[in-house]
């Protein structure tokens, strides 16, 4: 990669999977969506690793890093933020929490004292 050069728009190769609302994926399929992302987070939330991930989107596009620096740069602020998709189901995760509550609560409730 050429010093200096200024790219467009890239593709991952693998997409990074983040949470958005209760139980929905958005996948970040390229650098230019991965900096739109990265404008949109709230600036009370913004913090070192945001810092580091628009800083590695920055070096990328200029072609001053590899594409997966970036990547693995977002997906550190990802994992910080809370929003790194995990495959878990949030809503189904909460119902789990709230019948193993519920059932402890019973158990406790039959208890002598």
């Amino acid at each position: 990669m050429r010093e200096g050069s200024i790219r467009s728009d890239i593709e991952f190769a693998t997409p990074v999977a983040i949470a958005v609302g209760a139980g929905f994926k958005r996948e970040i399929a390229s650098l230019t969506a991965m900096q739109n992302f990265l404008k949109e987070w709230p600036a009370v939330s913004r913090g070192g690793s945001y810092n580091m991930a628009v800083r590695a989107c920055e070096a990328a596009r200029a072609g001053e890093i590899d594409l997966d620096k970036a990547r693995q740069a977002f997906l550190v602020f990802a994992r910080k933020a809370g929003i790194e998709w995990t495959g878990a189901d949030p809503v189904a995760v909460l119902r789990e929490a709230k019948v193993r509550r519920n059932r402890v609560r019973e158990s406790r409730a039959h208890l002598p004292g």
